[in-house]
């Protein structure tokens, strides 16, 4: 029910119980909802990140009404949503009235091999940099082998949503082996890729499910900034997987694709269950491979680990960082 807001279902159980008691310690609530205390502090952390509740210093959790608390969570997604559709708007007005663009500024691509190919061009001709939202339902399911690529900075961010798609994990698993910047954001206006801060390619309709009615492509110096801005809005705001090479203490055990495929999991806020299920495993299994990688970083929850992780690098990632790439816009 609060997935649109952010918050999962571990996250939402343990506010329903502290709207219930109004106040209480993370360890009542774990005993109240038969839940490992470490998961309850993870969602406790999150919920006060959220200003949906309060801590004080002796970790007593006081909960805030929901009028206030969801209210103001609510407004605020509001107003970005509204803020980001006003400005996909003014794109799609622009290319109506086509003429009043100079000439050049903005090209619709209306076939498959139109838009392959420009994907591809876009991806092998970048220089600098590819900035790219990746938001389902993809269209296209194209690789690309971009090792004659002048090897330009990537930084993607997902929509939370996608990982539903059994396949991304281990496409992020390899962009990160590469040296991609992968963040993960709980909704993005739509699909784009964005070419050295000078082209941008993106659908005519946000969920659009084909090629029809079109993709944009734009390369208009003041569009092009606008949506530059609205990138760099939206990268700030998401959650960075950023996990790369680290050299462990001789003789602790390097954490494998497993564990880089479940901390991806824990930091879209997937329920262990729902990370079993997606792994293939069972829900015990998810849970001692959490607490053995929380022993191997030396935190003592979740929120920290992943923490860790991200800032740290402490997950030991190889790889040829010129490795395959793939089409972004999909």
């Amino acid at each position: 029910m609060m997935r649109r807001l952010g918050i999962n279902e571990q996250e939402e159980a343990v506010y329903v119980e502290l709207l219930r008691r109004r106040r209480a310690m993370v360890s009542d609530v774990a005993e109240a909802l038969a839940v490992p205390l470490t998961d309850v502090t993870v969602a406790a952390d999150r919920l006060v990140a959220l200003g949906l509740a309060t801590r004080d210093g002796s970790g007593l959790h006081m909960v805030v009404p929901p009028d206030v608390g969801l209210g103001t969570l609510i407004a605020q997604r509001q107003a970005a949503l509204q803020q980001v559709q006003g400005r996909l708007a003014e794109l799609v007005e622009v290319y109506r009235t086509g003429g009043a663009s100079p000439a050049g500024d903005i090209e619709v691509l209306t076939t498959q091999e139109q838009l392959s190919t420009w994907i591809e061009n876009m991806e092998r001709g970048a220089k600098r940099e590819l900035q790219v939202f990746f938001r389902p339902p993809y269209v296209l399911d194209v690789e690309l082998d971009d090792s004659t690529n002048a090897a330009p900075a990537h930084r993607y961010v997902y929509e939370r949503a996608a990982l539903d798609d059994p396949r991304t994990p281990a496409e992020i698993g390899r962009f990160l082996k590469s040296g991609y910047e992968i963040r993960i954001a709980p909704e993005l206006p739509s699909k784009m890729i964005i070419v050295d801060r000078e082209a941008v390619l993106l659908p005519m309709m946000p969920g659009q499910t084909t090629v029809h009615p079109g993709f944009i492509l734009v390369r208009g110096q003041s569009l092009v900034h606008l949506l530059v801005a609205l990138f760099e809005r939206v990268w700030q705001a998401a959650t960075p997987l950023r996990l790369t090479a680290a050299n462990l203490a001789e003789g602790v055990p390097a954490w494998d694709d497993f564990d880089v495929t479940l901390l991806t999991y824990l930091l879209s806020g997937m329920p262990d269950k729902a990370a079993a299920s997606r792994l293939g495993t069972s829900e015990r299994t998810v849970q001692r491979r959490m607490r053995r990688l929380m022993k191997l970083a030396g935190t003592d929850s979740r929120m920290q680990l992943a923490w860790y992780a991200a800032q740290s690098g402490m997950i030991p990632l190889g790889g040829d960082p010129n490795g395959a790439g793939a089409a972004p816009v999909r």
